[in-house]
């Protein structure tokens, strides 16, 4: 019983991680989950193969060593997982204090306009401006490859467009990265002697990389997590990408791309 739920949990997975790529996203997000889902449907659940394979390795002494260490990696790389992905719930319930500049972080624009995730943080970006006359924010995103224009200009004349004044809207549109969004960002806030405590708009699985990349800059200012709604269908793919996405920052991220 409990290996054939495991086999419909992954293979509802599979077609979730899979279901993005029809809509142009394919990121190290769905493909380690799709090979994930199907290490799990082709192998782990697979009795007769799991127990072929498992004997045969325990028929070598190197191939007992290769289980056993690949065994406990898997472990471990379960266990980050589940930590990661509850302090990055954790991330994003923290409330920003209600002075703060608020930062609204880009992501792909396409050619219609916004991406589902974008118009997400722009929708997020009203709903917050709209509490108090006296809010700002920072739009951040420069143009990617993956971008048919400026991220923060997207936001910026649809924002416009849906009535807020252009006057409460800073435009940050040369970052390539989340570290680089935060990092030119705050420069702006700098610059023009804002509240330096923070409000960081974008989506929850994205609010921990945030505020990690705020401590590793040296930035002391209290921040806090205005969040977007996520579409259903990228959930576990962007979840699964920021499994990985906090590795790189911590282990490869030392500088922005420029300065």
């Amino acid at each position: 019983m409990i290996l054939w739920i495991l086999r419909i949990v992954a293979l509802v997975f599979l077609l979730w991680f899979i279901a993005p790529i029809f809509k142009g996203y394919f990121n190290i997000g769905n493909k380690m989950g799709i090979i994930l889902s199907l290490w799990v449907l082709l192998f782990y659940t697979n009795t007769p193969v799991f127990e072929y394979v498992k004997n045969l390795c325990y028929s070598y002494p190197m191939l007992t060593i290769l289980w056993n260490i690949a065994k406990w990696l898997i472990y471990a790389f379960i266990f980050y997982a589940v930590v990661v992905t509850l302090a990055m719930i954790i991330a994003s319930l923290v409330k920003p204090k209600s002075n703060a500049t608020a930062i609204t972080l880009g992501i792909r624009a396409e050619k219609d306009g916004p991406s589902p995730l974008l118009k997400g943080r722009i929708n997020a970006t009203k709903k917050h401006l709209d509490k108090n006359s006296k809010y700002v924010a920072v739009l951040s995103g420069g143009k990617t490859k993956l971008d048919y224009e400026h991220e923060s200009h997207c936001m910026y004349r649809t924002l416009t467009d849906m009535g807020i004044d252009k006057a409460r809207l800073y435009i940050e549109d040369e970052s390539l990265s989340t570290y680089e969004n935060v990092l030119f960002s705050y420069r702006i806030i700098e610059d023009l002697q804002k509240e330096k405590n923070l409000a960081i708009i974008t989506d929850r699985f994205h609010q921990l990389r945030a505020r990690f990349i705020i401590k590793k800059l040296g930035i002391t200012a209290h921040v806090g997590a205005v969040n977007s709604r996520t579409s259903f269908l990228y959930i576990p793919t962007y979840y699964v990408r920021e499994w990985f996405g906090l590795v790189f920052e911590l282990l490869f991220r030392s500088q922005p791309h420029r300065q």
